[in-house]
This record gives structure tokens, sequence and C-alpha cells, in this order.
């Protein structure tokens, strides 16, 4: 072989070895898009919106939020499932990707086997509240009174099939207080119910509730963590009132399966980098949202993890798949 023959080959080979790296370094070249799967102005959206600006500064590209809301946030799920696996669409993700396993016979998707999970982002706790007018003024007062009305004590929720709903099942489960869940189409109308006195207890998040605590309209019973909120630090963790039960909401960043582990690594470190920020932490933390991240194995190992937890409470409960 001739020696400038050979001198052009290893030109070739080096070229095409350098091509994937130029194209990993090129990203982002373009807008992302955070696809939401509830309508603009919930806590989910909210947490989306506050972290764009600031991780569109870090990537050098512009962060835009998109909602495509409907059927418990299977439709926007399933739009991220089935987009181009470049890292250009992803998901902010919910609970719901655990939750919907067991509440849903048929799924449009997968989710271990169709989205690449990026990193999670916060832990929304749930709380146990009542009216402040109420006779309801502790967990036990809450656990007591189930057993001496007849049917049970009433407790509102956003809606079937929420965390909340699940966490209120399985604190039936651990206090074996008699309970019956009035679902509502939202934590507006759940809230409205309370503080109206239709039902004398809720399980919600905070940031639905947290001007009626402000106003004294609501008290706050008992947190669903292991550790007291620096927002509310006089309430008191269901642990330690004897229930070890933890529950909360989630959200975080999923991408298309089959996005380059090279992406996924630059958003995961990028979404870190937000979660560090003062102002964004400030942000969330006002609102009862804890922003924690993690690297993608260990979201992957939680969405298993809760899928498993909150399947096992479904089938505890007794409640039927859609």
């Amino acid at each position: 072989m001739q020696p400038r023959n050979l001198l052009t080959i290893l030109g070739t080979l080096t070229l095409l070895a350098t091509q994937p790296v130029v194209a990993q370094q090129a990203y982002p070249s373009r807008p992302i898009k955070v696809i939401v799967p509830y309508a603009a102005g919930g806590g989910t959206d909210t947490a989306a919106r506050a972290m764009s600006q600031k991780l569109g500064e870090l990537l050098g590209q512009p962060v835009i939020v998109e909602n495509r809301p409907g059927a418990s946030t299977q439709a926007g799920t399933a739009y991220v499932a089935k987009a181009a696996p470049d890292g250009y669409t992803l998901l902010m993700g919910t609970a719901n990707l655990a939750t919907n396993v067991p509440l849903f016979a048929k799924l449009p998707y997968n989710a271990q086997q169709d989205l690449a999970p990026v990193s999670l982002v916060t832990k929304v706790p749930v709380y146990v509240f009542a009216n402040a007018k109420s006779s309801v003024k502790s967990i036990a007062d809450l656990i007591a009174q189930s057993k001496s009305t007849a049917g049970g004590l009433s407790y509102a929720t956003a809606g079937n099939g929420s965390i909340p709903h699940l966490a209120g099942e399985l604190f039936k489960v651990e206090s074996k207080s008699h309970l019956e869940h009035i679902p509502y189409k939202g934590s507006a109308e759940a809230a409205t119910a309370v503080i109206g006195g239709q039902v004398p207890v809720s399980f919600d998040n905070l940031a639905p509730m947290l001007a009626h605590v402000k106003s004294g309209a609501v008290v706050p019973l008992a947190i669903a963590m292991p550790a007291r909120s620096s927002l509310l630090p006089n309430t008191p963790t269901l642990k330690e009132l004897g229930y070890p039960m933890e529950a909360y909401s989630w959200w975080g960043i999923l991408a298309p399966h089959g996005t380059p582990a090279p992406v996924v690594e630059r958003l995961n470190k990028e979404i870190q980098k937000v979660l560090q920020t003062p102002k964004i932490r400030e942000v969330l933390l006002q609102q009862g949202i804890e922003p924690v991240g993690s690297t993608p194995a260990e979201f992957a190992a939680h969405i298993q993890q809760e899928t498993a937890k909150w399947t096992q409470v479904v089938t505890s409960a007794g409640i039927k798949p859609e």
C-alpha cells in the first residue's frame, strides 16, 4: 500500500471517529421543549417554568414549556415517549408514571421501556388538613371519630388515583381508621369543600392549602414525610404519631428512550446546577416543593420503587383499574 493511500485511510478513520464527539458537543443547537402533562397554572407547570429559564441559560438555548394535559398525564407522556430521542423533547414526569400502572388496564406507553430518566427534580409532601372549626384537632381525633361515625369519616382529595388519594388509603390501612374518600376535580375544589365544612379533612400537598393555612381557615394535622417541613415546623410527622408512612408527589425530567447517554448526562449536570440556584430553590420551597435532584440511575430506581409501593396500596385498597 502506498504511504499516501495509508495516510488517506487513517485520515478518514480519524474523521469518522471524531464525528460523534463533535455531534455530542454541539448539543443543544436549537430550542428544547419540556412537555408538562397538565394544564398551565398547576404545581407541575409552575416548577417547570421556574426551572426553564435558568436551564436555558446554562444550555445556551431556549427551553420552552408546552402544556399537553389529558387522561391523567397519559397524553403528554405518550407524546414524549414517541418523540425523536435527540434531547429536544423532554417530559416533566410526575408520580403518575408510577400510579398509572396499577390504575389503568392499558397505557399508551411503557414508562420503564419508552422513557429515559434524566433527573428527579422535586418531592412534594402530602399533608393531612382539617377545617379549623371542625372537632378534628389531631390525628388521634381523626382516627377516633372515623371509628365512631356511621359510614366512616369523609376525606377530600384532588381526585381518584392522585398521590393524596393513595396516601389516604395507605393511612387508612396503617391506622385501621374508617375513612371514606370523596374525590374532587382538583385541589381548589377539595380545599373549598374542607373550608366550607362539607368534608372535615383532606389529604393534599401544601401549595393549594398554604393561603388557607396562613388565614387560619385550615389546620395541618401531620405531614407524611420522615422529617418535619421548615415551612410548618410545628406540624408533626405521621411517623412521630406512630404511623411511619411516607407519601409525596414528585416531578422529574425524562427523555425518550434511546436518547444518547452524553445528552442525558449534559442535561442531568445542568439540572443539578439549576436546583442549587438560590433563587430557584426559594421559589420552589415557598410553595412547599422540595428541590432534590438525582442521577439518572437513582431516578430510574425511584420510579420502580414508587410503582411497586403504590401498586401494593391500590391492590390492598381494592381499587379497580380503569
